[in-house]
């Protein structure tokens, strides 16, 4: 009888660090690009538009001795039953025999490898001696993306915050993450979102927003960008011609095209698919990440399967070890 480990949020919590989720991001970007991992197609399927929707996004990671799956699905109707709009639930199977290994909450390890994902972009993109930071959005992904960008990024001094859809929600936003930044960088709400685009030496983009909000003549040589807000098609942050000045690199080309920020540009015949690399093939050295310090660069992450399976896998060997969650049988 073949036995599997259940795990909540709250025990996935106990085990999750953001540095050991910035590990696994980059390694699941490098498995990729060196055949040792997989996508298979994303299964999407809306009940009703707007409202009720799921979509299951796959894979397999050899390399980890895994396959798996994660389903998430959204149902605006849950707020008046109580309930999460938003749930997640991973899948993660033994690769040589097939039998499920665990079954866990996926709403967490989501947050936190969308957030180090944007990190992992800046660490091989940006300018290393970075100083200003601005961080556009202030919903759920932005505590965990400036978390995980302060940790590959040491040199940052200031950082400005900035909310074009809703300004009112800057103030807020700052009260609740302030005792999470180091004393030593300057946390600000930006004057308006040009003026702090022009002074950034990295933006970090997290919005839902269907419409460029970074103008191409705001951005700076020698900026870096890490737009994690575009995972569906039709969703914008950036100018076109922003991504025809800039080196642009992102997680699973055919995905971005398909969904992510450079869906637009690619289908407007702006932007060549083939100038789009992969930042798995930068992080082995297949590929140049930034060559010049006044290049723009320009990370597209759409979110893929890799991530969740490999962070997945890693809170299931903690877990297991520490005899977390409930084993069950079918």
């Amino acid at each position: 009888m073949n036995r599997f480990t259940v795990l909540n949020e709250e025990e996935i919590a106990s085990v999750l660090e953001m540095d050991m989720v910035v590990e696994a991001v980059e390694q699941a970007y490098a498995d990729k690009c060196s055949n040792l991992a997989e996508l298979f197609p994303i299964v999407c399927h809306s009940f009703e538009d707007g409202v009720s929707e799921f979509d299951i996004k796959s894979g397999s990671m050899d390399g980890a001795g895994i396959f798996g799956m994660k389903l998430v699905s959204a149902f605006a109707g849950n707020s008046e039953r109580n309930l999460p709009r938003l749930t997640g639930t991973i899948l993660i199977f033994d690769r040589a025999t097939g039998m499920l290994k665990s079954m866990m909450d996926g709403g967490l390890i989501t947050n936190m490898r969308t957030g180090a994902a944007g990190a992992v972009g800046c660490k091989y993109l940006a300018r290393p001696e970075s100083e200003v930071l601005l961080l556009v959005g202030t919903g759920a992904q932005g505590p965990v993306l400036l978390d995980a960008t302060l940790r590959v990024m040491k040199h940052l001094k200031q950082i400005l915050v900035a909310n074009p859809h809703s300004p009112h929600k800057v103030a807020p936003f700052l009260a609740r993450i302030r005792g999470n930044v180091p004393a030593d960088v300057e946390l600000l709400e930006a004057e308006d979102l040009k003026t702090a685009a022009e002074r950034a030496d990295i933006i970090l983009t997290a919005t839902p927003s269907r419409s460029a909000l970074i103008r191409s003549e705001w951005v700076k040589p020698g900026t870096h960008l890490s737009c994690i807000g575009s995972d569906m098609e039709g969703k914008q942050e950036l100018e076109e011609a922003l991504l025809c000045r800039a080196r642009v690199f992102c997680d699973d080309r055919k995905q971005v095209i398909a969904v992510g920020e450079c869906e637009k540009a690619v289908r407007q015949g702006l932007l060549p698919p083939e100038r789009i690399v992969e930042l798995g093939d930068v992080i082995l050295g297949r590929a140049a990440g930034r060559e010049r310090d006044d290049e723009i660069t320009v990370f597209d992450s759409t979110g893929i399967a890799l991530q969740d399976l490999r962070v997945a896998a890693r809170v299931t060997e903690l877990a297991q070890a520490r005899g977390l969650g409930r084993e069950l049988a079918l």
